[in-house]
């Protein structure tokens, strides 16, 4: 369809909309306003958006990971104080890591068999880097970048592992570790 075409298209179905609103004003025959409304949204699809239901964009979470509302969150807030305040209690401090960190790094541990289970990035300059899989390697890199030779620590954070989930066993891609 052509700009001018739509054009007139666009006109004819707020001509319509126009004359529903006016049927609905002067409270006409409920049938007819029905059979009015039938015919403007069939010139609506003629409108169309361009696309196929085929190629539409479906809002989802991707497979194995989910939105946490306001209950949830409550309940995880929750446990997690409760977590908190017992680590120091005990004496501990808390640090936080990237949520990545260099491929090569993640591969020192897990080798390549444990790599088909790491989210793998690259960079703009090439650099090959991958989500964190566990807080261990990046609590391991952390102590000998800094020369830390004893620390009691805490860490709560997101970890991510590229495995088929199971749903029904509670697997997630994307999950807390402690």
């Amino acid at each position: 369809m052509n700009e001018a075409e739509l054009k007139v298209l666009q006109e004819e179905i707020k001509a319509m909309g126009d004359e529903i609103r006016s049927l609905k004003t002067d409270k006409a025959d409920p049938t007819l306003i029905k059979a009015k409304i039938a015919a403007m949204l069939e010139k609506k699809k003629l409108l169309g958006d361009g696309q196929t239901d085929q190629g539409k964009f479906v809002l989802k979470t991707a497979k194995g990971t989910r939105d946490y509302g306001p209950k949830s969150m409550a309940v995880r807030e929750s446990v997690l104080k409760i977590v908190v305040d017992a680590f120091k209690r005990h004496g501990a401090e808390t640090i936080d890591t990237p949520v990545f960190e260099l491929r090569d790094v993640l591969m020192g541990k897990y080798g390549e068999e444990g790599g088909k289970l790491v989210y793998d990035l690259q960079d703009q300059g090439g650099e090959l880097l991958s989500l964190r899989y566990d807080l261990t390697v990046p609590f391991a890199r952390y102590l000998a970048m800094n020369k830390i030779s004893n620390i009691k620590r805490y860490h709560i954070a997101k970890v991510y592992r590229r495995d088929q989930p199971v749903m029904t066993r509670g697997r997630y891609r994307e999950f807390y570790q402690c």
